[in-house]
């Protein structure tokens, strides 16, 4: 992973626009209010989706319901953080897009989100594979493989 700054990453024009916020867990709080400083909006995937999951009544469609919550989700949220730029967006705590019932295709997901925008993933976990967002509990069942997308990684400085 290359190291970026958060104007790299707001004025890349790669196709895919991924980058990553590395910390531990202790470390979590100061990442979000860091990112939050840069005038970034910054969203707890996992509090969203599990709120709009337990307001569902009917869960025939679940997956799409999902699916399609989650990129409005991310679209209402993105913002410019300068006039040249392109929109960014932060988020966390993902481990609810892997949930087998849900039968989401996480890395498309947030690979298609960030065609048109900048998107922070801040990840509380260690990596010890580039490109490879991993929790260290399930190392060989759940994990968020971008390599065929390169992630960049945000070098966080105040």
């Amino acid at each position: 992973m290359s190291t970026f700054s958060i104007n790299d990453i707001s004025t890349t024009a790669d196709r895919f626009k991924l980058c990553t916020l590395m910390c531990n867990a202790n470390e979590l709080t100061d990442k979000i209010a860091f990112v939050k400083s840069q005038n970034i909006n910054v969203i707890n995937i996992g509090k969203e989706l599990a709120t709009y999951i337990d307001g569902l009544e009917d869960f025939s469609y679940l997956n799409i319901d999902v699916y399609d919550y989650t990129k409005k989700l991310l679209d209402k949220h993105k913002s410019k953080i300068n006039s040249m730029g392109n929109d960014v967006l932060a988020i966390y705590n993902l481990g609810i897009l892997m949930e087998p019932a849900l039968k989401l295709n996480a890395v498309q997901l947030l690979k298609e989100f960030s065609k048109s925008a900048s998107l922070i993933i801040i990840w509380d976990n260690q990596s010890d594979i580039p490109d490879r967002l991993i929790w260290p509990t399930q190392k060989n069942n759940f994990f968020l493989d971008f390599s065929e997308s390169q992630l960049k990684n945000l070098q966080y400085a105040i």
